[in-house]
């Protein structure tokens, strides 16, 4: 009796105990928690210094892989970066989202900067020409030379930033592929100014490949309100070619300083990120096609998620295709040489295969990067070792991929016959090979395995189950009733023999 499936599932949930997680303990008590840096950046445009927040995602260091970058103004460290890093990391590490390089960039005079129109009770407004030359001649090429960057970015636009985020969109359409934005009309006189513009712009503009994202509260100063359901109907009836938008109007949050829809904005900007749940993957070509389609979709390369293989992986497992299982875990770890879900799978397919040497490698790996909380795989490679150094089931499947079944029979017989060699014998250990035989296809072969297991274990219900199952793959009915009946004679609770013996019988 196989017990595989089970066991790969066990593994696969094993495996996701270590996502997301730090590849090491090496904090120490006291140590501060960080996410992200402050950089400064000089900006001659601008004549001052300006501070940046960076988040890089979870893994940055552990790749070389590019990563879009999501731009926030107006950036306050607690209310709009931390609250973008963790939703970032969560759609990112979940595979909803690709993940994100955070840049936020701290308000040194903002009305001067994100206003474009001189407000009538702001004196020092009406600059935001000169500050989006900032964000297009020295923040983004500062960002891309720093940071290893996608050519994709999104504006995301809070308070006053609202207002800058929707006139970059019209004057500047191709320097952010995306916008996540409050009202943009909240301020009167740059709401006169902006609404007949936007709908010049998109009156005229014939195609534009962006998505922009506006939440409205719905206890905001009703000409805003108005304003931005005039702008939303606009849109409903003049779009360009390629250009997605949404527009909400919720009820009231409540909150003081309400928090930018990050979550609803990137899960509708990258829909279709995920595998669908009914996605059928056959090999790792299939996953790549998926995410070559995206890719065109997004514009801009997508890679398949880490998470994402590591599932994909398992279900290969699952269905036997353990090769194939083999290719998708070499392209996670390619992807991320790091990756301790591609390197515990990696170890686990290797194993089903019976190649001990090539799982021990894995394991090894795996412990190269995580010691503690691995007791798993510590035993997994301990066994390797065992079974490398003295099973006697090892040295006979290698005599038999060498040679074929005689041979082996053959060096069966000798080990038995001369126990000074020091090699155990192991029920569980010739039963996994018999099974791995027949997942080969090599039907003879492992019917012979699980008669030597028989002979070394008569009084085993298990191992008569196993040659029961063997006589069915082969045709040999009598020899499956057979041996069912004596497994049943051995273990009468075993149903998964009594049940084929009902089958058998009725035939």
């Amino acid at each position: 009796m196989r017990l595989a499936s089970t066991v790969v599932r066990f593994l696969l949930l094993a495996g996701f105990l270590f996502v997301g997680q730090n590849l090491c303990f090496a904090q120490k008590d006291g140590d501060p928690i960080s996410i992200g840096t402050y950089r400064v950046i000089h900006s001659n445009l601008l004549n001052e210094d300006r501070l940046l927040f960076v988040h890089l995602p979870e893994g940055y260091q552990d790749t070389q892989q590019r990563y879009p970058v999501l731009f926030i103004l107006y950036a306050q460290l607690y209310n709009y970066v931390a609250d973008a890093a963790i939703v970032t990391e969560k759609l990112g590490g979940t595979g909803e989202t690709p993940p994100f390089i955070i840049v936020g960039v701290a308000n040194t005079n903002r009305y001067r900067d994100l206003l474009p129109v001189k407000s009538r009770t702001i004196a020092e407004s009406g600059g935001a020409d000169n500050f989006l030359k900032f964000l297009e001649a020295e923040l983004i090429p500062y960002v891309d030379k720093t940071y290893r960057t996608k050519q994709f970015r999104i504006l995301a636009g809070p308070q006053a930033a609202a207002v800058f985020s929707l006139y970059a969109l019209i004057t500047r359409p191709n320097l952010f592929q995306a916008t996540i934005s409050e009202n943009p009309f909240m301020n009167p006189d740059n709401a006169e100014y902006l609404l007949p513009l936007s709908g010049q712009f998109f009156r005229t503009r014939t195609a534009l490949r962006h998505f922009l994202y506006i939440r409205c509260e719905k206890d905001e100063q009703g000409q805003a309100l108005e304003s931005a359901r005039r702008f939303a109907a606009m849109l409903d009836s003049t779009k360009p070619n390629g250009f997605r938008v949404k527009v909400e109007f919720r009820e009231p949050s409540g909150d003081f300083i309400p928090a930018l829809p990050f979550s609803e904005a990137l899960r509708s900007i990258f829909a279709g990120h995920k595998l669908p749940a009914d996605f059928r993957t056959s090999s790792l070509q299939d996953i790549l096609n998926y995410y070559e389609q995206r890719s065109e979709e997004y514009g801009f390369p997508v890679e398949p998620p880490d998470l994402l293989l590591t599932f994909e992986g398992g279900k290969l497992q699952q269905r036997g295709m353990l090769r194939e299982a083999i290719a998708v875990f070499n392209h996670q770890l390619q992807l991320n040489p790091k990756s301790l879900n591609a390197l515990l799978q990696l170890g686990e397919a290797y194993r089903g295969l019976g190649e001990f040497n090539e799982a021990k490698k894995y394991y090894k790996g795996f412990l190269d990067i995580r010691q503690t909380d691995a007791a798993f795989v510590q035993r997994r490679l301990g066994e390797m070792e065992r079974m490398i150094d003295s099973s006697a089931a090892y040295r006979i499947e290698q005599e038999m991929r060498r040679n074929g079944i005689q041979s082996a029979l053959k060096t069966y017989r000798e080990i038995r016959g001369n126990p000074s060699r020091g090699l155990y014998f192991a029920e569980n250990e010739f039963n996994a090979m018999g099974y791995r035989l027949m997942g080969a296809g090599k039907l003879e072969a492992a019917l012979e395995i699980f008669k030597l297991n028989t002979e070394l274990y008569p009084q085993s219900a298990n191992v008569y189950d196993s040659l029961g199952e063997a006589c069915l793959k082969i045709g040999d009915n009598e020899g499956a009733l057979k041996n069912y009946r004596k497994s049943l004679e051995l273990n009468p609770q075993n149903n998964n023999a009594r049940e084929a013996l009902k089958k058998l019988e009725k035939r």
